[in-house]
Formats: C-alpha cells, structure tokens, sequence
C-alpha cells in the first residue's frame, strides 16, 4: 500500500470528520459564500460549539475541507502513479484525475456555484505549498532515469510542473485542444523536455 504522506489533521478523530462532512455538504450545496457555521452546524447535527473548539472561523474550516479534499487527490493520484513510468505520463495522470475531481464533488459544484472563488482556492498559497511537495520525488526518479537534465534545480521543476498542471485543469479547453489522454500526454512529453538545447 502507498505510503499516506499528506495527512495534516487527525482524521481519526470521529468529530473532527463529521465536522468537515458536513461542511463538505453544505459547500456542495451552496457554495462558500453562503456556507455559514450555523447551517454546517444543522447540517452535521452538532452544536456551534463543537464546531468552533476545532475551528476558530469560518475561514479555517473552509481551509480545513479544502486541505482534505486535497491530501485526499494527492493521495489517489500517489498510489496511481506506482504504474505510470515517465515524468510525462505521471504529470498526464495527475492532470486527468483534477480534471475528473474539477467535475465531480465538492470541487465540480464550486466551479458551477462560484467558480471566481475556486479560481482564487488555486492561487492560494497554501494550496499551492501542498501540490509543490508532491513532485520533487518524482522528477529525482525522472533525473536518474534521463528523463530530464540531473542538473535542473528540482524545485524550480516542480514549480513549472505544477503551474503547468493546474493551467491544464482549469482551463482544458482553451488554446491548444488535449481533449485525451494521447493528446494531453503528446503535449505534455514536449514541455517536459527538460535539460541543455
């Protein structure tokens, strides 16, 4: 089994959970803006203040489900990529399941409901901060097999790969169309060319 790296949180804490469900719920529904902790509150059967001894605001509760949706597709995507071979294909696999998750759950509501305020959750630098220490592993595994120069600074490659990735989740249609996987994969393979002309 992949190694759960990216857990922040104590998800084995059964209040903490139900919390973060029912805001996950309520966000679903009616977005952020309208989500407020007394509906969360009604929503998840539990008392104001339960819900502020693990959150202070709003906004950390927000924050809160965010970084768990998130740990949870970095997560997915990890145990994933065990079968993929190339940097190429990893950073196609990454992008096809974000492009899944931007149309499904939590995440596939917002853009409907708000989608200014999903736009704004990727330029979050917390957000940000999480996606950028799920790829140096990856490209030292790309660097040792001659993918890509061995004399790149990793974190400067992770920087552009998760630009590059979160451009082609939110905005997959357009520019250039990379409607499947080939596509996605063939464009991906050029951009990834990375060392000395």
């Amino acid at each position: 089994m992949p190694r759960r790296q990216f857990n922040a949180l104590d998800y084995s804490d059964p209040m903490l959970v139900r919390i973060l469900d029912a805001g996950e719920q309520c966000i679903r529904r009616f977005g952020i803006r309208r989500t407020s902790m007394g509906e969360i509150a009604r929503v998840g059967k539990l008392s104001r203040g339960s819900i502020y001894r693990y959150f202070g605001t709003k906004e950390a509760l927000v924050e809160g489900i965010i970084r768990r949706q998130q740990q949870d597709f970095l997560n997915r995507t990890e145990a994933k990529l065990e079968q993929e071979s190339s940097l190429a294909d990893k950073v196609t696999l990454a992008i096809l399941v974000g492009r899944k998750d931007m149309q499904e759950g939590m995440f596939g509501s917002l853009a409907e409901i708000e989608p200014e305020t999903l736009a704004m959750m990727f330029l979050d630098p917390r957000f940000y901060r999480r996606s950028l220490s799920f790829w140096p592993q990856h490209i030292r595994m790309a660097q040792a097999a001659g993918e890509i120069d061995a004399e790149l600074d990793v974190d400067l490659v992770a920087d552009m790969v998760v630009r590059l990735a979160a451009s082609l989740v939110m905005v997959p249609r357009m520019g250039v169309q990379l409607k499947t996987r080939k596509a996605l994969r063939q464009y991906l393979q050029q951009m990834l060319k990375l060392g000395p002309a």
